[in-house]
């Protein structure tokens, strides 16, 4: 009888030769016995191929599949996780890296805790060759998301100046009851809701992931590449993702009192909190609403026209106490006595 492991990891990608190897090798080397990984190549035009080729007849780990028609990032998400049958599901991209110890470390976490529905670890952040940054970890490491209540697990995936928990190891019948990747901007972070909602998640407190990132990327670079998300680089696109995550809530199976409780705390995190998020969200509202006006939507012109004005009152009282801050010092240094 075949064995089945106990692990799949899934790489998709499109046109990643630059980094593909290195991120196959770090998986390939995980220390962790029964684990397999399988790779999507989304009509990659580079050397990305002959790569996945070349890992696959040296390492029966290793299966892939390919693409001559051009995916969305989100369908091509989903593809490796249909072809694996694992309990156990892993995200990976294809020019991230990981300690040996990464899969083995999540796996004890979540058999050390039933009620979780992932686990992951902390992260660094490095640059293209593959150096630590130094940045503000305590704003972008991943939230301890362990809390039994569900109101605070959200409350503090909200307030995160990033999202990576998806790459952590997950229980697929936990996937199983998400929308996975969505056609929508954002879909790890509405991913990352929906597994919050669904249960604790498990963080470990080493940094075993490293996410390698680009400063000079554009929004629409790291798109293109990505294979494409059509509104990914709308004026609007936070305000869309906190739309999207507010349905997200509405629609999961929680009581309903905790459903609004949820809604609320996303509002509040959006256009209310100096939250990395809604700092960004309050800048696109009146982009948002110039939209709405013109595509003749009443009811999204309403909403954010009340945005628009919530934002101003809640600024205008800091703008009012500065102004007299600032006549207060300027009567004070007239005051002064003159030598």
């Amino acid at each position: 009888m075949c064995h089945v492991p106990d692990v799949t990891i899934g790489l998709p990608t499109h046109n990643g030769a630059a980094y593909l190897a290195e991120a196959l090798a770090a998986l390939l080397a995980q220390d962790y016995p029964s684990f397999e990984v399988v790779v999507s190549d989304n009509a990659s035009s580079d050397a990305t191929p002959e790569i996945i080729r070349s890992f696959e007849a040296k390492d029966q780990r290793l299966r892939s599949i390919r693409s001559d028609t051009l995916m969305t990032a989100p369908q091509n998400f989903n593809l490796v996780f249909a072809e694996g049958k694992c309990r156990y599901f892993m995200w990976a991209a294809d020019d991230d890296l990981w300690a040996r110890s990464y899969v083995r470390r999540c796996v004890e976490a979540l058999e050390a805790v039933p009620a979780a529905v992932m686990a992951c670890t902390s992260l660094r952040f490095v640059d293209p060759a593959g150096a630590v940054r130094d940045v503000d970890y305590g704003r972008y490491d991943n939230p301890d998301l362990s809390s039994a209540s569900v109101v605070d697990r959200v409350r503090r995936v909200l307030r995160r100046g990033g999202q990576y928990m998806v790459y952590g190891l997950a229980r697929r019948s936990a996937l199983e009851q998400t929308h996975l990747f969505q056609e929508t901007y954002g879909p790890d972070v509405v991913l990352g809701l929906e597994l919050a909602m669904l249960g604790p998640i498990v963080k470990i407190p080493e940094a075993l992931f490293f996410y390698r990132t680009f400063p000079d990327r554009t929004e629409q670079a790291r798109v293109a590449r990505q294979g494409g998300i059509g509104d990914a680089i709308a004026a609007h696109r936070v305000t869309s993702l906190l739309e999207s995550l507010a349905a997200t809530a509405a629609a999961s199976r929680l009581p309903r009192r905790v459903r609004t409780r949820l809604r609320a705390e996303i509002c509040w995190a959006s256009y209310v909190a100096a939250t990395p998020m809604g700092l960004v969200a309050r800048r696109e509202l009146p982009a948002r609403l110039r939209t709405a006006r013109r595509v003749g939507d009443g009811k999204a012109v309403v909403w954010f026209g009340l945005l628009r004005v919530a934002e101003a009152i809640r600024v205008l009282p800091a703008a009012g106490a500065n102004l007299a801050r600032r006549m207060v010092r300027a009567v004070r240094r007239r005051m002064r006595p003159t030598t």
